[in-house]
């Protein structure tokens, strides 16, 4: 009794399985995301555990006029010594009656946000995540992390010469893009997952409070980001030129320009996401540019990662297909 050939199942998993474990190998591109994720991790710890932080009441202002004790240089007070020391003194100021409004406005607004121990723990959380998540991890780190896993899912193939080794298998060419993708998947998973927690960990109390609230945001990043990194895989023969091209152009400038053009970055609905879910946990402050950065609502942003996650690997395994694989030289 002869043994039956392997089916188109089973040689579909077995490429998934060897994908997977081709992916272990750390390429130079992967070094450097490395290398990037740990001096951004501790600039976070020299912030963090500064002398001033995240918070407001530690952030220190100028006050005019006066000089500190050697006379030579202006004196520098924190907002909470700023609130204890100074304010009583400028309220205590006599002037015109109409002027008295003025100063309870001003003064009574300044020293109720410095005693309101809610805006100080949001203006903290909003600083952190405005900068670290917004600004350094979503439009930028997050990318870069899953860019080596995406590329290769078939651009690794393609630079060891093996490609045309794949198409020789029992699998219709868009099932060997398909399985060289879901091989690739899981490792930008984990880079984007552990490369988040290792920022907010970096970042204490309110570090571990952003990682809590923001991790589906950077899972569903990192699947749209891998799908559109292997679908640039499979379409250029230097994948990681034009990945890190779009990264640093389009992901980093033109998402973060006025109008509509930015509606075509994936960071954009990553963000809208991420000032969504901090306009609702955060009461006391609203987080700033609404009216230049204009997110869009939940409801969309998801729809539309997962839509172009969907059709960026319909498509990419559509014209894997019609390609004619060559050896590369």
């Amino acid at each position: 009794m002869t043994r039956s050939s392997p089916s188109v199942v089973a040689a579909f998993l077995a490429l998934v399985w060897f994908s997977f474990r081709r992916q272990f190998k750390v390429s130079q591109v992967r070094w450097v995301g490395l290398g990037l994720l740990a001096i951004v991790s501790g600039v976070i710890v020299l912030v963090t555990y500064g002398p001033v932080g995240w918070r407001l009441e530690n952030r220190t202002r100028q006050v005019s006029n006066l000089n500190d004790k050697d006379g030579t240089n202006p004196l520098r007070l924190s907002y909470a010594e700023y609130a204890s020391q100074r304010l009583p003194m400028y309220e205590a100021y006599p002037g015109p009656p109409d002027a008295f409004g003025i100063k309870v406005a001003v003064f009574s607004a300044y020293r109720s946000m410095i005693a309101d121990q809610k805006f100080r723990e949001d203006f903290a959380l909003l600083n952190f995540v405005r900068w670290v998540v917004f600004t350094l991890y979503l439009a930028f780190l997050l990318p870069l992390l899953t860019l080596s896993y995406g590329t290769a899912a078939i651009g690794q193939e393609r630079e060891s010469r093996t490609l045309l080794w794949l198409a020789t298998r029992p699998i219709p060419r868009w099932g060997i893009y398909i399985a060289t993708l879901l091989g690739a998947l899981p490792w930008c998973l984990l880079a984007g997952l552990v490369g988040f927690a290792a920022v907010c960990l970096a970042g204490g109390e309110l570090g571990w409070r952003a990682l809590l609230s923001y991790w589906p945001v950077v899972l569903l990043g990192s699947v749209s980001f891998c799908c559109l990194f292997a679908f640039i895989g499979a379409l250029f023969r230097r994948p990681t030129v034009v990945a890190l091209v779009y990264i640093f152009f389009f992901e980093t400038l033109v998402a973060n320009l006025p109008g509509s053009l930015k509606q075509w970055s994936l960071s954009y609905y990553l963000r809208s996401l991420f000032y969504n879910q901090t306009s609702r946990s955060i009461d006391t402050i609203q987080p700033e540019s609404v009216d230049v950065y204009a997110p869009t609502d939940d409801r969309t942003a998801w729809v539309t990662l997962l839509l172009v996650s969907v059709l960026l690997s319909a498509l990419g395994a559509w014209l894997f297909h019609r390609q004619e694989p060559k050896e590369e030289v």
